[in-house]
């Protein structure tokens, strides 16, 4: 396939194809929608999403992509794509970067488009991001599934017949939660919260609970990616575990990283069991260990943000 900078291509956007114009960081650009893309490709025919195609006229832009950026871009994808929900063989994804041909026919330096070419798996599913969110192809972009339509969906997988799920959805068992998270919705709906967890599996059911109210959920397995992806995502609430790596202070360590770094954004504790003689570790905004406690204290932040509450 030969792209020329300046130069429209001879195919459409489709149901199998999106275009993207990179304007800002491409990491960041990138970053924020692959796994949105990645997923609505998996949830019909597969196809490929390229950036540096402007989508209003099919005309090659390009990306600037030194080897650095090259690099990060495939940890990013990695990093979305591994928390696909059920997960895919590593051969459905293939991310090519196509050198981009200057007007003398030769290749521009370190100019290219990116695709991320996506082949749907035999195995009939609804695939979901890492966040819980399910997304649907569309002519004009993606559609993100939600309420009933996400419920209708997920309910073959998380309902089969001769088996019930080893945990039932959040909201539909706390109603309390679910009475007022039907209130607020419109104001945290857009939101972006970061889940710490080396587990995700543990929390699947919240970052649903969460998906259905609009709210975007991005999980991070350890300190280190959540430090950068709190740098790339800019999320509006961090949710964390406590132990990871072995480690049971590490939820600390990973706090004290984010304050030295300036990071002032809200973080409650999401742990297995609590001891209430230790209270709220300076720098935090909650520890809880049940599932209710938990979805109030994320709505306290993402509804209004400056509530101090005890832990529960």
């Amino acid at each position: 396939m030969v792209f020329t900078l300046d130069h429209s291509v001879d195919f459409e956007e489709s149901l199998s194809c999106e275009f993207k114009e990179v304007k800002s960081n491409p990491v960041q650009a990138v970053g924020k929608v692959v796994d949105e893309y990645v997923v609505a490709f998996l949830n019909e025919s597969g196809g490929s999403i390229y950036w540096g195609i402007r989508d209003s006229d099919r005309v090659v832009t390009g990306v600037p992509l030194p080897a650095m950026a090259r690099d990060e871009l495939r940890q990013v994808i990695g990093q979305k794509v591994s928390y696909i929900a059920p997960s895919i063989p590593a051969e459905s994804i293939v991310v090519p970067f196509h050198p981009v041909l200057g007007s003398d026919g030769n290749a521009l330096d370190q100019v290219f488009v990116l695709e991320v070419r996506v082949t749907r798996p035999k195995a009939p599913a609804l695939f979901l991001t890492g966040g819980g969110a399910a997304y649907k192809k569309t002519l004009g972009g993606t559609k993100k599934l939600s309420g009933l339509e996400l419920l209708t969906a997920l309910a073959p997988q998380l309902q089969p017949k001769d088996q019930l799920p080893s945990e039932p959805s959040v909201l539909s068992q706390l109603p309390s939660v679910h009475a007022r998270a039907l209130l607020v919705a419109p104001l945290i709906r857009g939101r972006r919260v970061l889940w710490v967890d080396d587990q995700p599996s543990n929390t699947f059911y919240e970052r649903v609970a969460l998906a259905q109210l609009g709210v975007t959920v991005d999980v991070a397995v350890s300190g280190h990616e959540a430090l950068r992806a709190v740098t790339h995502l800019r999320p509006d609430l961090i949710l964390s575990d406590m132990e990871r790596d072995g480690k049971n202070d590490a939820g600390l360590e990973f706090l004290r990283s984010l304050r030295e770094q300036g990071v002032s954004t809200p973080l409650i504790y999401y742990v297995a069991q609590l001891d209430r003689a230790t209270g709220v570790p300076d720098g935090a905004f909650a520890i809880t260990a049940r599932a209710d406690a938990l979805m109030h204290l994320v709505l306290d932040v993402l509804e209004r943000g400056k509530q101090s509450p005890n832990p529960a």
